[in-house]
């Protein structure tokens, strides 16, 4: 049962990003860059850039849903061109996926 959540939840914020993506008018060359994060990490991210797109997951499961939507995004045309191989390391403290675009700060 766990495993069929985790699962719903790396489907719907791969939603999300593609939904922000589109929202928020990416160009062909922007990206997404994807994060693992704690909530001081996440307030820093969010204060840089904007817009951010984020999921919070108990820390045990982390590591599951991170693998999960590297997947899922992989199979989008936002992340066709340039695949996720890496969301960076995971914290003892990380509780949170994070996605911002490293062109767009925040004014």
């Amino acid at each position: 049962m766990e495993n069929q959540t985790i699962e719903f939840q790396a489907k719907m914020y791969a939603f999300a990003l593609n939904s922000a993506t589109k929202e928020h008018g990416f160009k062909k060359d922007e990206n997404w860059k994807l994060t693992l994060a704690n909530a001081e990490e996440k307030a820093e991210i969010e204060q840089k850039y904007y817009p951010t797109v984020s999921t919070q997951i108990e820390s045990k499961s982390l590591l599951k849903l991170s693998e999960l939507v590297k997947i899922v995004l992989n199979r989008t045309p936002a992340f066709a061109t340039e695949p996720l191989n890496d969301l960076g390391a995971q914290h003892n403290n990380s509780e949170y996926i994070i996605a911002y675009n490293p062109i767009r700060v925040h004014r």
